[in-house]
């Protein structure tokens, strides 16, 4: 099936979410996937409720769809405060609060969850040592962050997160591969 053909719905709190996630899978090669970004409505509930709340139906969507097609659904939404273990078993929760199954092993599937945000992520890959439970300044506009989607890139090419990396960026690189060809 050629690249063309694959879908990536991404799910998640804001516009930062979405551009790191899709130009990161851009510079993986992905540049000719169909991306469906899924952003939570500004001044709805918060974001990372609206997500949740989103995801039992997101997942059925994805059953559905690929049964016909390829597809991949990347869900990303912030730690805040939480663990990344907590914040998936509050993934998991919702999902059977709708009586909807979780994650399965082979589905193409992957959770991008900083801790505590995006930000994190984009201080440390411009070399800062950082505290996952610290707040880092926000780009003044999203696509400044390419620099460090390069970065990421980079690393993620010799299988090897340089310094002391964060823990939730570790994760995440595990479940970027989770939907890798």
């Amino acid at each position: 099936m050629s690249a063309k053909a694959v879908e990536v719905v991404i799910l998640c709190e804001d516009l930062q979410q979405e551009v790191f996630v899709r130009r990161f899978l851009m510079e993986q090669g992905r540049d000719r996937w169909q991306f469906r970004p899924l952003i939570a409505p500004v001044g709805a509930s918060s974001a990372e409720q609206w997500v949740r709340e989103q995801l039992p139906n997101q997942l059925k969507a994805h059953r559905t769809q690929s049964s016909r097609r390829r597809t991949l659904l990347v869900v990303a939404t912030d730690a805040d405060k939480m663990t990344v273990a907590d914040r998936m078993k509050s993934f998991e929760a919702e999902c059977k609060r709708h009586s909807v199954t979780f994650r399965q092993e082979a589905e193409r599937i992957a959770f991008a969850i900083p801790r505590r945000n995006i930000e994190t992520w984009c201080a440390y890959l411009r070399g800062e040592d950082v505290d996952e439970t610290k707040e880092y300044p926000k780009y003044d506009s999203e696509s400044l962050c390419q620099p460090q989607v390069e970065r990421l890139d980079e690393m993620c090419r010799k299988q090897q997160l340089e310094g002391t990396p964060p823990a939730s960026l570790e994760f995440a690189c595990a479940e970027f591969n989770r939907i890798k060809d």
